[in-house]
Order: C-alpha cells, then sequence, then structure tokens
C-alpha cells in the first residue's frame, strides 16, 4: 500500500471471495510507529515546523522495523517511501507559497532513494525537470528546489557532499536538456558524464505530473550500442575494492566502511550488467534477478551478489541501531571486532563474492584506461 500509494485495498479468502476493506487509517491506528501511521502525520502535516516533528519519528519507526524481524531490503523500501512522502509534502508546502508552477515538472529521486535502498546515514540526491526554457520557469524552480532541499535537511536528511541535488543547477534542467544529458553520457563517455551516468541513471520520478521517464528509459536502452561507455562503466564497478586483507581475510583497521566497500561496487556492478543487457530496472536485487533470468550472468554469481547485497545491508542496518542505542549517530562505519564471528565470517563471505564479480569485468577493462 504504501509503495502503490493506495489507501484502501480489498481483502478476499483463497477463494477470491470479498471479506472486506482495510484502509490505511485502520493500520495507522494499530501502532503509532507503524509506516502507515507516520505517513499519514508527513502527508498532513501543515507546515514545515509540523513536517521536521514528523521526521524525527523516522528512527524510533527505523528501531521498530528492525524489532519486528522486517527484512533489510524491505526496511530499506520503507525508509525511501517516507523520504518520498516527506519530499513531497515539501513541494506541496512550496507550491502553496509560490503560486501554481508556470509549466510542467517533474521531480527525480536519484540514488540509493531512487534504487529504494536508503538507509539512516545515506544522502540525499535529487533533480528536478521542467517543460520548456523560460527564464520565469527557471526563476520558479530554482525557488521551489531550495525549499525541498532545505526542507530535507532540516528532517534531517544530509544532502550529497557533491551538490547532487536539484537546488543546483547541473541538477535541475527542462526535460529537452535531460534527455540531451543522458545522450551526451552515451557518446561521450569522458570522467564528468560517466560520474552523472552513475548517479543519473538510477532515477525514479515521485512527483510532478511531466513525462519524463519514457524517453529518458529509451536512452538509457541504447547504452548497450556503446561500447566505450561500458568499458567506462565496468571499469567504476571495479573502482570501488572490498576491503579484503590477505588471503581474502576481512581489512583490518578503525573500521569497515560498508557503503564504500559493499554496498557501492554490488550496486555498480548491478548497474552495469543491467544497461549492458538493455535493462532498464532500477533497484539493485532487481537489476540482478533481471540479468540471471536473460542469461547474461551466472545463476550462481547473480544469486551470491544478491545474498551479499541482503547480507551488507543487514550488518548496515544493525550497525545503525547500535549507534542510536549508543547516542550516536548513524555512520557507515563498523569496527569488524564488535561483531559476532558468524557475522564476521559471513561478512567476509560476501566481500569474497563481490571482488569474484570484479575480476569477471576484467575482459572489459583494459590496462590503461
Amino acid at each position: 500500500m504504501l509503495d502503490a500509494g493506495t489507501d484502501h485495498i480489498v481483502v478476499v479468502d483463497n477463494t477470491r471471495r470479498v471479506l472486506g476493506v482495510l484502509s490505511a487509517s485502520d493500520l495507522a491506528g494499530l501502532e503509532t510507529r507503524s509506516p502507515f501511521a507516520l505517513r499519514h502525520a508527513i502527508l498532513s502535516a501543515r507546515d514545515e515546523d509540523e513536517l521536521v516533528a514528523a521526521a524525527k519519528r523516522l528512527r524510533a519507526l527505523f528501531l521498530a522495523l528492525l524489532d519486528a524481524g522486517i527484512g533489510p531490503l524491505d526496511v530499506g523500501r520503507v525508509l525511501s517511501l517516507q523520504v518520498d512522502s516527506l519530499t513531497v509534502r515539501l513541494i506541496e508546502l512550496s507550491t502553496a507559497r509560490r503560486g501554481p508552477a508556470p509549466a510542467a515538472w517533474a521531480w527525480l529521486a536519484l540514488g540509493s532513494t531512487a534504487r529504494r535502498e536508503l538507509t539512516l546515514a545515506s544522502d540525499q540526491e535529487n533533480a528536478l525537470a521542467y517543460e520548456g526554457e523560460s527564464e520565469e520557469a527557471e526563476a520558479y524552480f530554482s525557488g521551489l528546489a531550495e525549499d525541498v532541499t532545505r526542507g530535507l535537511v532540516r528532517c534531517g536528511f544530509a544532502l550529497d557532499p557533491n551538490g547532487v541535488a536539484a537546488s543546483n543547477a547541473l541538477w535541475r534542467l527542462p526535460a529537452a536538456r535531460w534527455i540531451e544529458v543522458f545522450r551526451e553520457c552515451l557518446e561521450q563517455p569522458d570522467r564528468s558524464h560517466l560520474i552523472r551516468a552513475n548517479v543519473a541513471f538510477d532515477f525514479r520520478q515521485i512527483a510532478g505530473s511531466l513525462e519524463v521517464v519514457t524517453p529518458l528509459v529509451a536512452v538509457l536502452r541504447e547504452a548497450k550500442d556503446h561500447p566505450d561507455l561500458m568499458r567506462r562503466l565496468a571499469r567504476s564497478a571495479t573502482d570501488f575494492k572490498p576491503p579484503l586483507g590477505f588471503r581474502g581475510s576481512l581489512a583490518n583497521g578503525k573500521g569497515l566502511d560498508l557503503k564504500q566497500g559493499g554496498m557501492i561496487p554490488i550496486a555498480n556492478l548491478a548497474r552495469f550488467f543491467a544497461l549492458s543487457n538493455g535493462i532498464t530496472i532500477s533497484s539493485t536485487t532487481g537489476r540482478l534477478e533481471a540479468v540471471e533470468a536473460a542469461g547474461a550472468l551466472d545463476a550462481e554469481v547473480a544469486s551470491a551478489l544478491r545474498e551479499a547485497f541482503e547480507i551488507v545491508m543487514r550488518i548496515r542496518l544493525d550497525n545503525h541501531a547500535a549507534q542510536l542505542d549508543a547516542g550516536d549517530e548513524p555512520t557507515n562505519i563498523v569496527a569488524p571486532a564488535s561483531l559476532p564471528p558468524l557475522t564476521r565470517a559471513h561478512l567476509r563471505e560476501a566481500f569474497r563474492a563481490i571482488a569474484h564479480a570484479q575480476k569477471l569485468l576484467a575482459v572489459y577493462v583494459p590496462l590503461g584506461m
């Protein structure tokens, strides 16, 4: 229901006989820390201050989901959908102050939010597309983007440190220009375009009526026909190495970065395998399932990467919970010594699966690139 944005579902028995209708308000009333209750509080916030207050409940919801035994990938989906709701309400509050937009527009979530793999330590990455190229439209959407990104920061979400946000003019463009940018990433995959591709190619429209997804996806389907881009994407999929030491053991040090050493490499691998086969699904595990089904990736490798992704996500979320319990801010750094022996073993095997998959891309990565 959260995913589909619906407030009601029909309940049936195994013969498809209708038993009744269940509403989101019914579920919200069951538990104040439920995802439905929080979503209701967010969407009914009368101003930004109320929205900030509602956002503070997200951490309690996160802990409740973990305590309930919800799977790590589902926790990431719920957190992403709550951020979607926060963003939508911030947009509504902004347009209520500024008046109707002068042109059709689309707000795009990027990165982990687009893939619905958000954690409490994830940065916010977003973009905005709008119709036409008038100065009036640019001025309006510049203000809207500033309102929303500022509001997200107030709600406790850090913006991407590299400025990947709609408040940055580089990530707020007319729709026609976005299509050109995507095509340039395919045809001129220099360093700047490759960086943009690794971020912008994971996108999801969460608000606005402008139809921009279909033309952008059409460009992505052409990626497989651009060998230079594919080689460079393969290289980027091997840039972040899992933190393994001598003979495949966990590297020693002050801590392991689970995002850079685990999540990013798998996400980059999945993106490469998907785009090189014309697959435009956004989620990491969805991409791996699709390339396996298409026969483009060995079933054992695909399964190992999916399992590794879930293992790293679980450890990452458990680490966030432990940090919150200690009164600390959630980070992606975990000390190996703090993990139980079995968890360390699972993490080591997850990193080994990543390293093995990266070796498969050696054929795409010529020396000296």
